[in-house]
């Protein structure tokens, strides 16, 4: 499926579900941006896409992105190098933290909320401003404008176990659905992905006893792997631009709670 009139933005690109739905997003054809702070894994995946989509529909734009520069960067190269703007906004970058309120390193408290909640902010406040733009400038225009947040199923059901990393995705769910309510009027989707258990780098990143969470992966599995998520994803920025899947929780099959 070929949607060369589509160019997005898709941050924490450089592993887990973001990789794994930056290629899924290219295989349909999108041209995107591919955001991280692993300038080699991107370009990596950046080579990977290009090649098998036989031109350059990626292209690399590395840095942190909760520094408000860096999705101006992303923003501009979309016009740069294709002359189009944004239409599509995967927000997946993000970290964890394990531990309670009690137990978890409250030296990384501030880290924490800066990347998953305040980053995200500033992050939606920009690509939201761009795309009202847009549509303002064109309102006969049918092209879809999707805005995508990776949650978490953590942030709807408290857990006592891991409820500081719970706290920054319970705020993530609450500015998404506010800002779903403020931009559909407007024609742009905004969705929120809750997805359980998944089997990334994202646990031993964040410095989660991998012991217990090779044993709970025993007992609830088989697991969510990264592409289980990005087919999803893939799925609900193809719908018809009157259509929106706006609220999407995915677990293994096994996971009861979260």
């Amino acid at each position: 499926m070929e949607n060369l009139n589509r160019v997005g933005i898709i941050t924490g690109a450089s592993s887990g579900i973001g990789r794994n739905t930056a290629l899924r997003i290219a295989s349909d054809g999108f041209r995107i941006v591919l955001n991280g702070r692993n300038e080699k894994e991107l370009d990596l995946l950046k080579e990977e896409i290009n090649t098998q989509a036989g031109k350059e529909i990626a292209i690399v734009v590395a840095g942190d992105i909760t520094d408000k520069k860096t999705l101006e960067r992303c923003i501009q190269a979309c016009q740069t190098h294709w002359n189009l703007i944004p239409s599509l906004f995967i927000a997946c970058a993000g970290r964890g933290l394990p531990g309670t309120l009690i137990t978890s390193d409250e030296m990384q408290w501030e880290n924490l909320w800066n990347i998953n909640v305040l980053g995200l902010q500033h992050q939606l406040k920009a690509i939201s401003q761009v795309m009202i733009a847009s549509r303002e400038k064109d309102p006969e225009n049918k092209t879809p404008s999707d805005i995508v947040v990776l949650g978490s199923t953590i942030g709807r059901n408290v857990s006592p176990f891991n409820s500081v990393y719970g706290a920054t995705k319970f705020a993530t769910h609450g500015l998404t659905e506010a800002l779903r309510r403020e931009l559909g009027p407007k024609g742009i989707r905004v969705t929120l992905i809750e997805p359980g258990l998944v089997a990334t780098n994202f646990q031993e990143s964040a410095g989660y006893d991998m012991d217990w969470f090779e044993n709970y992966c025993d007992e609830i599995g088989p697991v969510l792997v990264g592409d289980d998520v990005a087919k999803v994803i893939q799925f609900l920025v193809q719908m018809p631009e009157n259509v929106h899947l706006d609220n999407i929780s995915i677990r293994p099959t096994r996971q009861s709670y979260p």
